[in-house]
């Protein structure tokens, strides 16, 4: 009897599963018991009131902003909205510890409005900690995001119904009932629910803006009990029910996420019918102001440290870098590898095999990574390597694991749907010609797979460029990449030291999302 080993990505998930099953038995068992959870009861309360009450007012303020937005500039047309377009582009792969600069920058004690109030004799007693600070920064990254997936949408209802609802004389509100609302209505249940799971876990922009304990969400209590009390118990109590949450969100992500049906047709470029109306105008006018208002300042703020770049270039900004840079590569790579293993596995399941219900698993998979708490995670598995080696060692291996895990959702999403087109076209001709494994790739899949890869190569790589989460674990004399750096400069109020610093990341990490989008766009 000839065993017949386990397809690649088979195993590829079942070690996912077992290094998180694994991390959080090491986490529950490390002091020999389990903790009772009504020992944390009240203080687990507040925690949670917070979590969910900044998450739900994030994302509505997130989505409010960001509809408005999205439908002025479907309407209109000016001079300076392809600018426009690219800063949306850019504050969607902003990281959050620049946002908490901008915040800063502007809202803070020794920020623009507090220097301009002072300017004109006024005095400012604003306090960007608590729920503004975490509102402004929330909003200032989700918000343009929300914005760009909506514009996105509404520019793909085809230009055929346009026209005809310009014959037929729509009014703005007829308009907005059977061309605009349908494209919302599909859009907006997964846009909110995954902007409510990025706000319900937030950690840097809570931690630096948060302003005391009673403001945490469960991402930093579990920070908290990690750093300050050592409490492993209280964590992985913390850590399942931030798991147990977040693995309903993704669910109910996944049953409501669905696009509307679009057109075979091109979509070309057609004015609007609701264009010509002066309340709309007037509306769309006070929008794009309010907006400019809002996100101009903060992000303008990071490209002030143009003034400081030269100063701060030296021998620890240069080690930051590559230290940084090294993490992100090593991290877009397993990200890449772990993401065409899952793809591969989804595909043999749905189309060679025909059973849909396990490739939903390997689909579910990466989403599901979403809602582990990476710091609950990251000590768990530092328990056991703690076990079996050098402990000095574990943070150069589990910052690019941690943050590699983190970033396959969004390769996976590059990657499935061409494995998917491949295997349709060409995979009947692949199976007569026998081809298998090594071959199949080389011949079948790379040619389509290489421009989606490398996309979401660039795209793993500036997420965890910029990323300022396990690195606050482990950050020190030893390991300082430069979100950790930027969070020092802002610790010791040093400004335009973390604006030069900010400006960096931005910068790659812009360079990384920019080629990402060109390969995305580009033909086989």
């Amino acid at each position: 009897m000839v065993l017949k080993l386990p397809h690649p990505g088979t195993l590829v998930a079942f070690a996912i599963v077992s290094l998180v099953a694994g991390g959080f038995i090491a986490l529950a068992t490390v002091d020999g018991g389990t903790p009772a959870l009504l020992s944390i009861g009240p203080y687990l309360g507040r925690v949670l009131a917070f979590s969910i009450a900044q998450a739900l007012l994030s994302t509505a303020l997130s989505l409010v902003l960001g509809i408005g937005l999205a439908l002025a500039l479907a309407r209109r047309r000016f001079p300076g909205r392809d600018l426009v377009l690219a800063t949306l582009s850019t504050t969607m792969v902003l990281p959050t510890i620049v946002a908490v600069f901008a915040v800063f920058a502007v809202y803070g004690r020794s920020g623009w409005i507090a220097d301009m109030l002072a300017f004109f004799g006024h005095s400012s007693s604003f306090s960007i900690f608590g729920y503004p600070g975490i509102l402004i920064a929330h909003v200032f990254l989700n918000g343009p995001f929300v914005a760009r997936i909506t514009l996105d949408g509404l520019n793909q209802v085809p230009a055929e119904h346009w026209r005809l609802a310009g014959a037929l004389g729509f009014t703005p509100a007829q308009i907005f009932r059977h061309l605009d609302w349908p494209v919302l209505r599909a859009e907006l249940p997964g846009i909110a629910g995954l902007i409510f799971l990025m706000c319900f876990k937030s950690f840097a922009i809570v931690l630096a803006l948060g302003g005391g304990p009673s403001r945490s969400t469960l991402e930093v209590a579990i920070y908290e009990a990690l750093k300050i009390d050592l409490d492993f118990g209280r964590v992985a109590w913390l850590a399942l029910i931030q798991l147990a949450i977040c693995l309903s969100m993704t669910g109910l992500l996944h049953w409501a996420f669905t696009r509307p049906p679009v057109g075979h047709t091109i979509r070309s470029l057609v004015r609007r019918p609701d264009a010509k109306n002066r309340r709309l105008k007037t509306l769309d006018a006070i929008v794009l102001i309010v907006s400019a208002l809002f996100i101009g300042p903060l992000a303008f703020s990071v490209l002030t440290g143009f003034r400081s770049l030269l100063a701060v270039i030296d021998a620890d900004l240069l080690r930051a870098f590559l230290t940084s840079l090294a993490i992100a590569s090593a991290a877009a790579i397993l990200a890449c590898l772990l993401a065409y293993a899952l793809a591969s596995a989804a595909r043999r399941r749905r189309i060679v095999l025909r059973s849909p219900r396990m490739a939903a698993f390997y689909d579910i998979l990466p989403d599901a990574l979403l809602a582990v708490p990476p710091f609950a995670l990251t000590a768990g598995l530092f328990l056991l390597i703690r076990r079996f080696g050098d402990p000095s060692t574990a943070g150069f291996i589990l910052l690019p694991l941690i943050n590699g895990l983190a970033a396959v959702p969004f390769a996976y999403r590059y990657v499935a749907p061409h494995l998917l087109t491949t295997e349709e076209r060409y995979g009947r001709v692949a199976a007569s010609l026998g081809l298998t494994g090594w071959s199949k790739l080389t011949i079948m899949d790379w040619p389509v797979l290489k421009r989606p890869l490398a996309a979401g190569f660039a795209l793993a790589m500036a997420l965890s460029f910029g990323d300022f989460g396990i690195i606050a674990l482990f950050g020190g004399m030893e390991l300082v990449t430069l979100p950790y750096l930027l969070y020092e400069r802002l610790g010791a109020y040093r400004l335009d030291e973390a604006s030069s610093i900010g400006l960096v990341i931005v910068l790659f990490a812009v360079l990384l999302a920019h080629v990402s989008g060109r390969l995305s766009h580009a033909g086989d």
